[in-house]
């Protein structure tokens, strides 16, 4: 014995939505508006991870210009010193050598 058979008054309308966005069918609804709003914030990371990045190996450019300077800088004083240090030498020779 079957039980009154119930006809949905409005055929068009959705099925009614039940706990944590399921309609009935198994699947998840996902409002348009948030996966809109995720869309929009991932974008807005993935240029500022960009941007970022970018501005990281800009830095890094000049950091390694700096020591490159840094460097040369040395270097040549370095090498000056190593001039006096030499000359100093060879004024001492010349002092022992007339002694």
């Amino acid at each position: 014995m079957k039980g009154p058979a119930i006809a949905p008054t409005d055929v068009d309308s959705p099925p009614p939505m039940h706990a944590l966005g399921m309609n009935g069918n198994g699947y998840i609804v996902i409002p348009k508006w948030f996966v809109s709003f995720l869309s929009f914030t991932v974008s807005v990371i993935f240029v500022g991870a960009i941007l970022w990045a970018w501005q990281m190996s800009s830095d890094m450019a000049a950091i390694k210009a700096e020591v490159r300077a840094q460097n040369e800088l040395r270097g040549s004083e370095l090498e000056d010193i190593r001039r006096r240090l030499a000359r100093h030498d060879d004024l001492l020779d010349r002092m022992k050598g007339r002694e």
